[in-house]
Protein backbone atom coordinates (compact mmCIF):
# COMPACT_ATOMS: atom_id res chain seq x y z
CA UNK A 1 0.00 0.00 0.00
CA UNK A 2 1.68 3.20 -1.22
CA UNK A 3 0.96 6.68 0.17
CA UNK A 4 -1.76 5.35 2.52
CA UNK A 5 -4.06 4.49 -0.41
CA UNK A 6 -6.45 1.72 0.57
CA UNK A 7 -6.43 -0.96 -2.10
CA UNK A 8 -9.27 -3.06 -0.66
CA UNK A 9 -11.91 -0.35 -0.32
CA UNK A 10 -15.53 -1.45 -0.74
CA UNK A 11 -18.76 0.48 -1.26
CA UNK A 12 -21.03 0.79 1.75
CA UNK A 13 -24.62 1.95 1.99
CA UNK A 14 -24.90 5.47 3.42
CA UNK A 15 -26.02 5.10 7.06
CA UNK A 16 -28.99 7.49 6.73
CA UNK A 17 -29.62 8.16 3.01
CA UNK A 18 -31.46 5.64 0.82
CA UNK A 19 -30.00 5.12 -2.67
CA UNK A 20 -26.59 6.52 -1.69
CA UNK A 21 -23.40 4.43 -1.55
CA UNK A 22 -19.91 5.46 -0.45
CA UNK A 23 -16.35 4.23 -0.80
CA UNK A 24 -13.83 5.83 1.60
CA UNK A 25 -10.23 6.21 0.39
CA UNK A 26 -8.58 8.42 3.03
CA UNK A 27 -9.87 8.82 6.57
CA UNK A 28 -8.93 10.80 9.67
CA UNK A 29 -6.87 7.82 10.84
CA UNK A 30 -4.73 8.09 7.66
CA UNK A 31 -3.85 11.79 7.87
CA UNK A 32 -4.83 14.99 9.64
CA UNK A 33 -5.65 17.11 6.56
CA UNK A 34 -8.48 15.45 4.65
CA UNK A 35 -10.72 12.50 4.03
CA UNK A 36 -11.78 11.47 0.54
CA UNK A 37 -14.54 9.25 -0.78
CA UNK A 38 -16.46 8.29 -3.89
CA UNK A 39 -20.21 8.84 -3.62
CA UNK A 40 -22.75 7.12 -5.88
CA UNK A 41 -26.34 8.38 -5.90
CA UNK A 42 -28.91 6.19 -7.63
CA UNK A 43 -31.37 7.93 -10.01
CA UNK A 44 -34.24 9.55 -8.13
CA UNK A 45 -32.39 9.67 -4.78
CA UNK A 46 -30.51 12.39 -2.94
CA UNK A 47 -28.34 13.34 -0.01
CA UNK A 48 -30.76 15.45 2.04
CA UNK A 49 -29.93 19.01 3.12
CA UNK A 50 -27.36 19.06 5.92
CA UNK A 51 -24.49 21.08 7.40
CA UNK A 52 -20.92 20.21 8.36
CA UNK A 53 -20.08 22.52 11.28
CA UNK A 54 -16.38 21.58 11.44
CA UNK A 55 -15.28 21.07 7.80
CA UNK A 56 -15.65 22.23 4.22
CA UNK A 57 -16.61 19.65 1.57
CA UNK A 58 -15.28 19.77 -1.97
CA UNK A 59 -16.92 17.86 -4.85
CA UNK A 60 -15.99 16.73 -8.34
CA UNK A 61 -18.61 15.14 -10.63
CA UNK A 62 -17.15 12.03 -12.29
CA UNK A 63 -20.28 11.07 -14.24
CA UNK A 64 -23.98 11.76 -14.42
CA UNK A 65 -25.87 14.93 -13.62
CA UNK A 66 -28.06 16.33 -10.92
CA UNK A 67 -28.51 19.35 -8.69
CA UNK A 68 -26.53 20.82 -5.80
CA UNK A 69 -28.17 22.86 -3.03
CA UNK A 70 -25.92 25.86 -2.34
CA UNK A 71 -27.50 27.19 0.88
CA UNK A 72 -30.87 28.22 -0.64
CA UNK A 73 -30.41 27.76 -4.41
CA UNK A 74 -30.41 24.52 -6.41
CA UNK A 75 -27.76 24.56 -9.16
CA UNK A 76 -27.35 22.08 -12.04
CA UNK A 77 -24.25 19.86 -11.88
CA UNK A 78 -22.76 17.55 -14.52
CA UNK A 79 -19.66 15.55 -15.37
CA UNK A 80 -16.51 17.66 -14.93
CA UNK A 81 -18.03 20.19 -12.51
CA UNK A 82 -16.24 21.03 -9.26
CA UNK A 83 -17.85 22.91 -6.37
CA UNK A 84 -17.72 23.22 -2.59
CA UNK A 85 -19.85 23.47 0.50
CA UNK A 86 -18.05 25.72 2.95
CA UNK A 87 -18.05 25.02 6.66
CA UNK A 88 -21.50 25.71 8.14
CA UNK A 89 -23.28 25.91 4.75
CA UNK A 90 -26.52 24.01 4.12
CA UNK A 91 -26.03 21.73 1.12
CA UNK A 92 -27.56 18.70 -0.58
CA UNK A 93 -27.14 16.75 -3.82
CA UNK A 94 -29.84 15.01 -5.83
CA UNK A 95 -29.61 12.81 -8.88
CA UNK A 96 -32.01 14.12 -11.52
CA UNK A 97 -30.68 11.90 -14.31
CA UNK A 98 -31.40 8.32 -15.35
CA UNK A 99 -27.90 6.97 -14.51
CA UNK A 100 -25.95 6.84 -11.27
CA UNK A 101 -24.47 10.20 -10.25
CA UNK A 102 -20.81 9.60 -9.31
CA UNK A 103 -18.88 12.20 -7.28
CA UNK A 104 -15.60 12.48 -5.45
CA UNK A 105 -16.03 14.20 -2.09
CA UNK A 106 -13.17 15.57 -0.01
CA UNK A 107 -13.49 17.00 3.51
CA UNK A 108 -10.97 19.34 5.06
CA UNK A 109 -10.27 18.96 7.88
CA UNK A 110 -11.25 15.26 7.91
CA UNK A 111 -14.61 14.33 9.41
CA UNK A 112 -14.13 10.58 9.45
Amino acid sequence: MANNVKADVMFAKHPTQEGVFMKHFFCKEDNDRLNNLEVNIVPGFQIAPHIHEDASEFFYVVSGHGEFLDDTDWKSIKKGDAFKATQGMTHAIKNTGNKTLVLFSTFSPPTR
